[in-house]
């Protein structure tokens, strides 16, 4: 079922302006869709549209298959959550607590629990420690959290976030994409509008581009982005890992599908390019000396002998020089570390609250040269909590199974059902792993 459908949308300003122009738009129920545009393409006042701040000068806005009208506006509005772009138009309250609280009291609950929730979403943010302090004091990332909290408070089933991450920096941002991920898993609808390609690939289960209030193009990141003219035409630009591609595919070196990831990056890359090595020589080694091949610190290394990975060098090499080797045959992935899984309790399940950290301990203490990485609230305060110090903390799942591929072994913190997407990820790619529930 959609979530949000609009058919035939328009809108003109007072002044003339044509600002949306027959918008057909769908996101379905717990989907993620990432709408791309440059400044004055319309991204705003169609999200205006959503929980019926505005009202169409033509077309419809269905919400859960019901038009948006004044005899249901409310029931909208506690449905549909809409965070601004500038989280100073949302705050308004003297105190965080007071502006949390506002959505909940004008649903009309009583004292206590509103108490409870906005309790549980500051625990959920891990903004706590912010509840008394007054909103025009706080930092950009940290005012982007009330203003997600206050709307998150109201228990809506779509949140739809106008450029969450504008004016983020790289932890806020990975902070503000995890509880997002947290909160679709949970089966929230979650619409986004942003500028950042990269984000839009990576993230989205379905991309809309805007333009001059028209829709260029709705799909899949994949053949969004694959349409390099298109992406051009409507003032936005590829993200890094596409335009790498092209480079790569240009010169021969990839093929096949635009990837959206370094993984999917180092998969296009033609088997003929990879089949010589860089290594570090473990001995000193001669021109057409047979090598096996190992991993060390993340580093591929090459030593005398024809077991397992093995391969010819190029040219002559003393020990611990860089070396190029040829001809490799066998599967470089069985020399890939493994990926341990921990499920942190999510928020609704008691979060870090309800973990045994004596647990944590022992898994820990099987391998203590494992990189660590948290994602998802309830980790990430479980981490900390316990003066755990994380190697990875953005992208977690493609940076942990990069080191797994660079022979680390690999210990990923996630909360609730992020577990399952990192099982998920893990799985696709074939490396070793296992998993703990806390």
């Amino acid at each position: 079922m959609n979530a949000i459908k609009t058919i035939g949308l328009e809108y003109t300003y007072a002044d003339g302006t044509n600002a949306l122009s027959g918008i057909n738009f769908e996101a379905k129920e717990s989907e993620k869709v990432a709408i791309l545009g440059p400044n004055g393409s319309g991204k705003t006042t169609l999200f205006y549209h959503f929980n019926g701040l505005v009202e169409p000068a033509r077309g419809e806005v269905l919400v859960f298959g019901q038009k948006i009208s004044k005899t249901n506006i409310d029931e909208v509005r506690k449905r549909v959550g809409l965070v601004f772009q500038e989280s100073d138009n949302q705050l308004f309250s003297p105190t965080v607590f007071e502006d949390i609280a506002f959505g909940p009291k004008n649903l009309g609950l009583g004292a206590n629990e509103i108490k409870n929730k906005v309790s549980q979403v500051l625990h959920r943010f891990d903004i706590e420690n912010l509840a008394r302090k007054n909103p025009s004091n706080l930092s950009c990332g940290q005012k982007k959290k009330v203003a997600i909290a206050g709307v998150l408070a109201m228990e809506p089933d779509v949140l739809i976030l106008d450029e969450p991450t504008s004016g983020m920096d790289a932890s806020g941002i990975t902070d503000t994409i995890d509880i997002l991920d947290e909160l679709n898993d949970e089966g929230k609808t979650i619409i986004i509008s942003t500028h950042d390609s990269d984000l839009a690939a990576s993230w989205a289960d379905r991309v809309y581009i805007l333009n001059k209030g028209k829709v260029f193009k709705s799909g899949i990141p994949r053949h969004i982005f694959a349409d390099e003219k298109l992406v051009r035409e409507a003032g936005l630009r590829q993200p890094v890992i596409v335009q790498t591609y092209r480079e790569f595919r240009a010169r021969g070196i990839s093929k096949g599908e635009i990837p959206l990831s370094v993984l999917d990056l180092m998969e296009s890359v033609d088997a003929k390019v990879m089949n010589i090595r860089c290594a570090i020589a473990a001995s000193d080694v001669l021109a057409g000396d047979d090598v096996c091949l190992g991993i060390k610190d993340g580093m591929l290394v090459a030593d005398k002998g024809s077991k397992g990975v093995t391969g010819k060098v190029v040219f002559a090499g003393k020990k611990g020089e860089d070396i190029a080797v040829k001809e490799v045959t066998g599967d470089l992935q069985q020399l890939a570390g493994r990926i341990t899984i921990v499920r942190v309790p999510g928020i609704i399940e008691g979060g870090s609250r309800a973990v045994d950290m004596e647990k944590v301990r022992e898994i820990l203490s099987k391998n203590k040269h494992q990189k660590i990485g948290a994602m998802g609230t309830s980790a990430k305060v479980l981490v900390n909590k316990m003066g755990i110090r994380c190697d990875f903390e953005f992208d977690v799942i493609q940076s942990g199974m990069l080191a797994a591929l660079r022979g680390f072994d690999v210990c990923i913190f996630a909360s609730g059902g992020m577990a399952g997407r990192v099982i998920e990820n893990v799985k696709e790619r074939k490396l070793k792993y296992e998993c703990f529930v806390l």
